[in-house]
């Protein structure tokens, strides 16, 4: 998480947006691009630069369940 996050941060990105979406949708592309209002090839893309940043695997419900994890843990830490 800690390399999306800084990601973000430089890039003004939004990778932990679009993985928070896609996951809350069941990994839905489709889903993901609708909601967020961006072309699904941008989801697309967005998640290939999660893989390349993170080397997660999206097949893999253990690191799936440490990303959600992951995530919820950021939340709580930007609202201190």
């Amino acid at each position: 998480m800690h390399e999306i996050h800084q990601y973000d941060i430089q890039k003004n990105g939004e990778l932990i947006d679009t993985l928070e979406c896609y996951l809350n949708h069941k990994q839905s592309i489709r889903k993901t691009s609708e909601l967020m209002g961006v072309h699904a090839r941008t989801v697309s893309y967005r998640l290939q630069k999660i893989v390349k940043l993170t080397r997660i695997d999206f097949d893999n419900i253990v690191e799936m369940l440490a990303v959600r994890n992951g995530i919820i843990i950021l939340k709580i830490l930007e609202l201190l």
